[in-house]
């Protein structure tokens, strides 16, 4: 009786803290800048907490709900997190292979609740999915993340490859466990500590994500700062014509090397002299 106790607890409490995530997250979007795929990861931590909620009632509400709908939830919100990744990192995700994806888990579940009902076959399923779907993170990770942030995050690289050894090393000792799981809340310290090792890794992997929005947002920072010291700075101008020349070389008029370098618009009009010597019959 106390393991049903604790495992359900065990998933409750991660799921609150999904949302606890989720609500973090809101406030960042807020007050900070952000890019392109991190509305996605506000949805992941709010698909996976709703996910573990939903879990944490089986039981008590449908099978449907509790197993069905739960496990799509917490699959999605891995969906989100690698389609946030490939937008932040600039490419197109792969959309049609998380529908296509997204079907077979949900068909594949139901046929082992309702059709073959067996738990360990859904586990094994579950994992299964968690890691495909890791290993494309890992890809985006190590092959198009490098293109925004200009350098490669190995923490957050082999902190990825751990978390796809875990669901495979889970799916490997599903094999050979002496028991026959017939209740998740009723499994053993086995089982818990796969839920309490797979919640801690997606709460560092939302921290993570958190933090590579971060330093994205230092590096333009840095970026504007080098630009800002580039135009305080000495620079080239062209005696007679009043050109500059930029760090490449190359000779622009006053108004395009600040346009670049300054974030700055122009807009024309002449002086009183100016318009005084061009234009002598109009002035006052």
């Amino acid at each position: 009786m106390d393991s049903f106790l604790d495992m359900r607890t065990l998933i409750f409490v991660s799921g609150l803290t999904s949302f606890i995530l989720f609500a973090c997250m809101l406030y960042i979007r807020r007050k900070q800048k952000t890019y392109d795929g991190f509305n996605y990861w506000i949805l992941a931590a709010l698909a996976n907490g709703s996910g573990m909620l939903l879990l944490s009632r089986h039981g008590f509400w449908p099978d449907i709900l509790s197993i069905v709908v739960a496990g799509a939830l917490i699959i999605i919100s891995i969906i989100f997190v690698n389609i946030g990744l490939g937008l932040f990192a600039g490419v197109r995700p792969y959309y049609e292979f998380y529908l296509l994806s997204m079907f077979v888990f949900a068909a594949l579940y139901f046929y082992f609740i309702y059709v073959e009902p067996c738990l360990t076959s859904r586990l094994i399923v579950f994992t299964f999915f968690q890691a495909l779907l890791c290993i494309i993170m890992l890809i985006i990770v190590r092959r198009d993340l490098p293109r925004v942030l200009q350098i490669r995050n190995y923490a957050l690289y082999w902190f990825l490859i751990l978390i796809v050894a875990w669901p495979v090393f889970r799916i490997a000792a599903s094999f050979f466990a002496g028991e026959r799981l017939t209740d998740l809340m009723a499994a053993g310290f086995s089982h818990q500590l796969s839920i309490l090792v797979s919640s801690a890794a997606y709460i560092i992997l939302i921290i993570a994500l958190i933090l590579i929005n971060a330093q994205r947002v230092e590096q333009e920072m840095l970026a504007a700062q080098s630009e800002i010291k580039t135009i305080t700075g000495l620079i080239p101008i062209c005696a007679h014509c009043k050109k500059i020349r930029d760090d490449e070389g190359s000779w622009n008029q006053l108004e395009t090397y600040l346009s670049k370098h300054a974030d700055l618009e122009f807009s024309h009009a002449l002086c009183p002299e100016c318009m005084q010597n061009m234009y002598p019959a109009k002035t006052i």
